[in-house]
């Protein structure tokens, strides 16, 4: 398979720029909403991981929807660890949301911590895929879940097409031509790292979302 996964943190002022427009963007808006509420019908209470969490804006949607759920947010940009930190005490939070700098290829916590791990957006970035999967087997406690979500690059026309009824086409063609351009995976290779030996889950489900991608792995 070509390398296409690179692991980077971002710096400022990108991750202050990254911040804003993820707040401002209606895409991504509805996308936690819906990612949120589809955790929070899944998970009433326990701990959940996010990995990758950015400004921390998923983690926010969750715990604004389960007072019983506890949320640690990890990311390898020191400056968006920052970012998500201030955005949670503004949201009065900050007592079961937590952040974190760490990287999904060696994670800080024991085995079976974490009662669902998530990911949204950061699959890309893995160099090491594989490895970063064998760590969330690892902290994840039996008979659980892991979801990963990232942007598929390679829509089908028909989806492009509804993005752009949808949200209009300036963010659209942004969206699509742009942010994909550097935020995104391919089908085929997320195919194939599934299909690695190497991978420890009992089972996994591929499953398509649209101009998303969406990994149920179960332990």
């Amino acid at each position: 398979m070509k390398k296409i996964f690179k692991i980077e943190g971002i710096p400022n002022p990108g991750a202050k720029i990254y911040s804003l427009i993820a707040a401002k963007s209606p895409l991504l808006k509805d996308f936690y909403k819906e990612v949120a509420e589809e955790v929070c019908a899944k998970i009433s209470s326990g701990r959940i991981l996010d990995i990758g969490t950015g400004p921390g804006y998923l983690p926010i949607e969750i715990a604004k929807r389960s007072p019983n759920l506890k949320i640690i947010g990890i990311d390898i940009s020191p400056a968006m660890v920052k970012i998500a930190g201030r955005n949670t005490e503004n949201m009065g939070l900050a007592e079961r949301v937590k952040f974190q700098l760490a990287s999904a290829a060696n994670l800080p916590f024991e085995e079976g911590y974490f009662d669902f791990v998530l990911s949204t957006g950061s699959l890309h970035h893995w160099m090491e895929p594989t490895k970063c999967l064998r760590e969330i087997h690892r902290v994840l406690k039996d008979n659980s879940e892991a979801w990963v979500y990232d942007i598929r690059r390679d829509t089908p026309k028909e989806i492009n097409t509804q993005l752009s009824k949808k949200y209009g086409w300036f963010l659209s063609f942004f969206f699509l031509n742009i942010i994909r351009a550097h935020s995104s995976v391919l089908l085929r290779d997320v195919k194939e790292i599934l299909s690695f030996p190497e991978i420890n889950f009992s089972k996994n489900c591929l499953g398509d979302k649209g101009i998303f991608l969406k990994v149920v792995l179960s332990k």
